[in-house]
């Protein structure tokens, strides 16, 4: 999800009529309110966290959307539970694909051009190696690289140079 662009806490670009404060806004507003009221700091985050200072202030102030893997780790880091933010990611993510393809003209206002899936579904997903989903198919390649690569050095060796 790294890949978002930046949108206002007054609304978001590519959706006709939607409401002043979008899901993305709340979930920054209330992981910035989480971060105050636990009295955390950017160091602070980045030390409990695997996240540097500058991302946890990008994800605070809607520069990037938080992954869930932020999401659930800045919860630990406060202390608070992760259900209410994660809710909140998700509805960001809907938010923002149904804005996408909105900004295209492929998706009537108000409508999603995916609908998010569950987490059950993106495990499945992960899990099966299926083609289409980019991780499988690039480690593959890394893998035949690598491979590929220990087979020459391994062939050089045997023969002597």
């Amino acid at each position: 999800m790294s890949g978002t662009s930046a949108v206002g806490e007054r609304g978001c670009s590519g959706c006709v009529g939607c409401d002043a404060t979008t899901p993305w806004a709340e979930l920054a507003a209330e992981m910035r309110r989480i971060k105050g009221v636990n009295e955390l700091s950017y160091g602070k985050l980045a030390q409990r966290t695997h996240y540097s200072r500058s991302s946890w202030e990008r994800f605070l102030n809607q520069k990037q959307l938080p992954t869930r893997v932020a999401v659930e780790e800045f919860a630990a880091a406060a202390g608070t539970d992760p259900g209410p933010l994660l809710l909140r990611l998700e509805r960001s993510l809907a938010h923002e694909t149904a804005a996408r393809g909105a900004a295209r003209g492929g998706v009537p206002s108000g409508k999603p051009a995916l609908a998010p899936a569950t987490p059950t579904v993106r495990r499945a997903r992960r899990e099966s190696g299926l083609p289409g989903l980019g991780r499988p198919l690039g480690l593959l390649a890394a893998g035949a690289l690598v491979g590929g690569g220990l087979v020459t050095v391994l062939g050089r060796l045997r023969r002597g140079h």
